[in-house]
């Protein structure tokens, strides 16, 4: 049914032009009044291909005074199926005596009893708003959606809560859906669950699923739109819902002020090896000095045999001759393991208990780093992947949080080898799996500024493992109570850790780290 097509033609026909009735001007009071009549139209039962159905009551002027009419409104329970045709009342002056006539159309737009009322609003001085009951009957289709709004209720962040929305033609004609979308990124409808189009006969229903899956502790809110034939043609309906966090948690750290940290070298001892070993020992000094502005209190070994114990001694501060004895042991052992160094660093780590070879190098509060220097590629087993071997070695140390691998090893522009054997991918791996130092082994890598790269990461902490399992976008990191910018670390979900990319807390430093935790869903 085209509702304006009906109405068009009654606005042609009615009430461009006013008419005046003069009335007996004693009827009147002080100031303007006014009296409507009747106070009810009915319009009867309309079916949807019916024509609009018109209605008159009339308004007249009986004070002393002309009368101005401010406005006509409609509301109440079906106000849209009503419609008021004559034009231009609003401020539209009645002088005493005389009247206007109010013509209002019926289409409805909705099934059964529709009723509204026509508000008149005057500068009358006794009656100042008059309502004109407006009443019909709709012989058509109607969709109901219930409930309106659909509440979900508070559900934790990360789980699904379920529920039932029902369409039902509550109308006396067949009434035909045929589109149902959502706005509402929390919640889903299950598309499935109807087949569209859909016919409803007059009182049949269905049901259609839909979930809330809460983003975060907020409220939120959709939008269900439908789509039928009936004459509003577009209905919509609200769903509503809380989200909760099953748990928040706060964690902390004291970086010491004179960071503990370990260190230990793994030297390829091929014969290929030579010069670069020579390079090695001969600017330990210098990576000593930058070592040093950070913390003093290092241990330092060197570890080439396959048997993982080192060759060095655990060199300290206080070490007599620790230089020399660096040099010394950097270009000494090997064996047929020497380019399988993550098998020799594995050997090393577990001989780091009471009573073994290397008995005192990992101590717990301090930073693991181990730094492989190699022209080759990593060649263990292929059962030794870089992630068992992290694993590994993490779980030797007890955390991820203090573990750092670094590699001086040819890189993917290696420019002094050709073949890609040469080039130590699974070094450089594993470098990158713990934020450690990359340096090419064939450029000139032992310059100041990388041997303080080489220093800073052999103290600074950037990883902090979590106590439990954190949802990312409630991640919020303060160090010495600032709250820093999320651009500065991110979360790596492998090892449930806030990983510093840049601007890593220093010496000293206390860091907070706020968050919350999924909750175990039904």
């Amino acid at each position: 049914m085209n509702r304006l097509a009906l109405l068009f033609p009654i606005i042609a026909l009615g009430c461009t032009e006013s008419t005046l009735t003069s009335l007996d001007k004693n009827l009147g009071g002080d100031g303007p009044e006014i009296e409507v009549a009747p106070t009810s139209l009915d319009f009867g039962t309309l079916a949807e291909d019916d024509e609009a159905e018109v209605r008159t009551f009339i308004i007249r002027s009986v004070g002393n005074e002309d009368l101005t009419i401010e406005s006509i409104d409609i509301s109440g329970q079906a106000p849209d199926s009503f419609t008021i045709l004559t034009e231009d009342l609003i401020g539209f002056v009645l002088p005493v005596g005389a009247e206007q006539a109010v013509e209002v159309a019926f289409v409805p737009f909705g099934a059964n009893v529709q009723s509204a009322q026509a508000i008149v609003t005057s500068d009358a001085v006794s009656a100042p708003k008059v309502p004109v009951s407006l009443n019909g009957e709709g012989a058509i289709a109607e969709l109901l959606i219930t409930p309106d709004p659909l509440d979900f209720g508070r559900t934790y962040v990360g789980c699904d809560k379920d529920n039932l929305i029902t369409f039902q033609n509550i109308g006396s004609d067949e009434l035909t859906i045929e589109s149902i979308s959502l706005d509402g990124d929390e919640f889903e409808i299950f598309d499935d669950s109807i087949t569209l189009p859909l016919t409803l006969g007059p009182d049949e229903s269905v049901s259609m699923d839909m979930t809330f899956t809460p983003f975060d502790d907020s409220d939120a809110d959709g939008v269900l739109t439908v789509v039928s034939d009936e004459p509003m043609g577009t209905r919509t309906a609200m769903q509503i819902g809380q989200g909760d966090y099953a748990n928040t948690y706060t964690d902390r750290w004291e970086n010491p002020a004179s960071s503990p940290s370990d260190i230990v070298f793994f030297v390829d001892q091929s014969c290929s090896m030579d010069s670069h070993s020579a390079t090695l020992g001969s600017n330990f000094s210098s990576f000593i000095t930058n070592l040093n502005s950070y913390s003093t209190d290092w241990q330092i070994a060197v570890i080439n045999d396959d048997n993982g114990c080192n060759r060095s001694g655990i060199l300290t501060p206080s070490t007599s001759g620790y230089v020399s004895s660096f040099q010394s042991s950097v270009s000494a052992g090997g064996g047929y393991s020497t380019e399988q160094l993550f098998t020799v660093a594995q050997t090393g780590m577990a001989k780091t208990g009471s009573g073994a070879c290397n008995s005192g190098l990992m101590r717990s509060d301090a930073l693991l780093h181990l730094i492989f220097v190699s022209d080759e590629q990593e060649q263990s087993s292929s059962s030794l992947t870089v992630t068992n071997f992290l694993n590994n070695i993490i779980a030797q140390k007890g955390s991820a949080d203090n573990v750092r691998v670094s590699a001086i090893v040819g890189d993917s522009n290696t420019s002094c080898f050709n073949i890609d054997s040469s080039r130590g991918t699974r070094y450089a791996d594993a470098a990158d799996d713990t934020d450690g130092i990359v340096l090419e082994i064939c450029s000139n890598w032992a310059t100041s500024a990388n041997l303080e790269l080489l220093a800073e990461a052999s103290v600074i902490q950037n990883t902090y493992e979590l106590s439990n399992t954190a949802i990312e976008s409630t991640i919020e990191v303060l160090v010495n109570g600032g709250v820093v910018d999320p651009s500065s670390y991110s979360y790596d979900a492998s090892s449930n850790s806030v990983v510093f990319n840049s601007d890593a807390p220093e010496e000293g430093d206390r860091i907070t780290i706020n968050y919350a935790a999924p909750a175990t869903c039904d």
